[in-house]
């Protein structure tokens, strides 16, 4: 029976592949499949033959890319452990395996066993798992220091997610096992999760023992390269890290030999957790259902333009963001819906939940490291990185913010019908619609101004950025915020409003080189338009600033320039507002959105 379900699998493969390539004859994914093709070609498989051309890197340059390893594989380990803490502090209702509807529809009633079923669900993860070994090892072979061939870091990436996958679909199956027949099961969820907890204290007190009595650990790129590798060999971390150190061993393994050694171990655990996995006797089929609906939902979400909910608790009521009176500026009312729809998707108790957890393990995580290379600088080192992690999150903010917040025209796709009845100039109803997005990036954005402000020369050591140069400068830079993130929302609801086919197939949660070259073509035309909109504003300020701040000091200048700098950019507002409800006007119901 299982070589019936392998030839299902397969079968449905070679169908994707079929239904990806005929559907290229549509000019939209076949100009994304040549823009991701082209991309792919130039930033990733030329650039590494002309790597490998050069031969052997210099030791500088080998002691930076084996930073940039131990970082990238702490940037994998970090957010498989609180995912896997999160399946113990929080587990699904009903766990289970993913299965499509369909599979659920044929399979499920059919004459198969239940471990016949799970050896289908395990293996069928196996196409996935390795597609994106593949991919591993194209974005990031140039940090590759060992002497291995693609293949086998490959495989050893494939180690790494396999055994992720296994131990968490075995940490769900056996909670369900454990709800099912309510032997202690609150009682070994508590005890999971202080031996979680614990684990991370013994990581983070061991590490900062050791950062402590080796200081030079930070002293540059070759230094900062010993004193990991000298970190991850230290006593007790060393036995503390054995479980990563043995699922990670074939992708640190130098050369052929040592690759095969490390994969013994290797190998040996993910055998045991396929055997836990396998030999789980747990009902998942009603837990597989609920997973199956969920991802219909969450489908039915990309559709309408809104994002999935993060986690597995149902929707509720909510009450509104603020009380709506009968009568007034019918934008307000547009103003009231959006934001319901945001608390209903974007601010929910678990994203909340989850960002908390993130800061609060980096916080605790860096604290050491951050201390050792104070007293070694004699300076004060949390202020930079504060408000070097603030620009970083406002930049984001700006860019990609308007991908994420679709709470406007772009989530009313599917009524554009209805909108079009309604008694409103197109300026002011596409007015309305953005409030809401507008809103909630302008309150983030001014968090991050406000936080850098205080963050920047707490010493007080730059002569020139006294009080009134801080508060001159975040005012100004609170003021801009709001039009600028209007000016940024205009872009892809100009561009939803012009092109709904690409819009509608870029917005999809599929993959597919193809809808990859969408994406990439959307995004750049965004930051096209963001260049183009802040090119005028930006160089009027700096003109003032430079020209006018030896006369009436910088704090005014500062001030001189944020109102030219704003009215730049509220001509600019006005005009896109006036197109788009333009645009709007005569957008075609009829046109292809598909």
């Amino acid at each position: 029976m299982l070589g019936a379900l392998l030839y299902l699998r397969l079968t449905s493969l070679r169908n994707l592949l079929i239904f990806r390539l005929r559907r290229l004859k549509q000019p939209k994914y076949l100009v994304g499949a040549v823009v991701a093709g082209l991309y792919l070609y130039f930033f990733f498989f030329r650039r590494t033959a002309m790597m490998v051309s050069r031969g052997v890197p210099a030791p500088a340059v080998q002691s930076a890319q084996g930073i940039a390893v131990i970082f990238l594989c702490v940037a994998v380990t970090v957010p498989a452990v609180l995912r896997i803490a999160y399946a113990w502090i929080a587990p699904p209702e009903n766990p289970g395996l993913r299965f499509t509807e369909a599979e659920i529809a044929f399979l499920f009633p059919a004459p198969f066993t239940r471990k016949s079923l799970i050896h289908f669900r395990l293996l069928s993860s196996q196409i996935a798992i390795l597609f994106t070994s593949l991919l591993l090892v194209l974005f990031f072979r140039r940090f590759s220091l060992t002497g291995n061939s693609r293949l086998l870091v490959a495989v050893g990436w494939w180690v790494v997610l396999s055994t992720f996958d296994l131990h968490l679909n075995g940490t769900n199956l056996m909670l369900s096992r454990m709800k099912d027949t309510g032997s202690r099961y609150v009682l070994v969820r508590l005890a999971a999760v202080a031996a979680i907890v614990l684990y991370a204290a013994a990581i983070v007190v061991s590490a900062g023992a050791y950062i402590n009595a080796h200081p030079d650990v930070l002293s540059g790129p070759a230094g900062m390269d010993a004193g990991l590798r000298g970190l991850a060999a230290s006593n007790p971390l060393h036995w503390i890290l054995l479980p990563f150190r043995i699922v990670f061993g074939p992708y640190f393994a130098n050369g052929a030999r040592d690759f095969w050694v490390a994969m013994v171990p290797a190998l040996g655990l993910l055998a045991l957790h396929y055997y836990w996995v396998s030999s789980t006797q747990a009902r998942f089929e009603e837990g597989s259902i609920a997973l199956a609906e969920k991802r219909a939902a969450t489908r039915a979400a990309a559709l309408r333009g809104d994002l999935p909910r993060m986690g597995g608790s149902a929707p509720k009521p909510l009450k509104g963001p603020f009380p709506l009176p009968p009568e007034g500026l019918p934008e307000i009312a547009f103003l009231w819906k959006n934001v319901l729809s945001m608390r209903s998707t974007l601010l929910t108790k678990a994203t909340v939940i989850r960002s908390v957890l993130v800061i609060v393990f980096l916080s605790i995580s860096l604290k050491p490291l951050l201390a050792v290379h104070a007293r070694a600088s004699g300076g004060d080192v949390y202020g930079p990185i504060i408000a070097m992690f603030c620009g970083i999150f406002a930049a984001y903010t700006l860019l990609l913010g308007p991908q994420v917040a679709r709470q406007d025209l772009r989530n009313d796709l599917p009524s554009m019908d209805l909108l079009k009845t309604y008694p409103l100039e197109g300026w002011r109803l596409a007015l309305g619609e953005l409030l809401a997005p507008t809103a909630i990036l302008t309150l983030i954005l001014w968090v991050c101004i406000i936080v850098c402000s205080f963050a920047i020369d707490s010493s007080g050591s730059i002569e020139w950025l006294t009080p009134g140069v801080r508060v001159a400068t975040a005012l100004s830079l609170a003021l801009a915020a709001p039009v600028f993130c209007f000016l940024q929302l205009i872009v892809p609801n100009t561009v939803m409003v012009i092109m709904p086919g690409w819009y509608q197939s870029s917005r999809s949660r599929g993959g597919g080189i193809e809808l990859m070259g969408q994406r990439m073509i959307l995004g750049l035309g965004q930051l096209l338009v963001a260049a183009l909109v802040a090119a005028p504003a930006t160089l009027a300020a700096m003109l003032i600033i430079f020209s006018a701040h030896l006369w009436i000091g910088v704090g005014p200048a500062i001030v001189v320039a944020a109102l030219v700098v704003l009215t730049i950019l509220g001509g600019e507002a006005a005009v896109g507002l006036w197109w788009l409800g333009e645009r709007f006007g005569k957008f075609d119901l009829s046109s292809e959105s598909r």
